[in-house]
């Protein structure tokens, strides 16, 4: 899977978790762009995230992630 097809999955997912239908994927795009990503918008972000690329995450990954970018990144060594 190429960075284009993540990044289509992801701004997917986090269309649906945030509930913004406009919501565009950016790799600067962070929790202080979007108003639904909380600390509970975050673990729904990557549970959706790890169930949609068959991958899991560990604590210090979920934790540390802080932009899209860093993301999309994370999904591909995984993926």
């Amino acid at each position: 899977m190429n960075n284009t097809d993540i990044r289509k999955t992801l701004r997917d997912i986090a269309r649906e978790v945030f509930a913004d239908d406009a919501l565009e994927l950016t790799d600067e795009l962070s929790q202080d762009d979007v108003k639904a990503w909380d600390s509970l918008g975050h673990i729904r972000l990557m549970a959706a995230t790890e169930d949609a690329f068959q991958i899991t995450f560990t604590m210090d990954e979920i934790e540390g992630l802080k932009r899209m970018g860093q993301l999309v990144e994370l999904v591909a060594e995984k993926a």
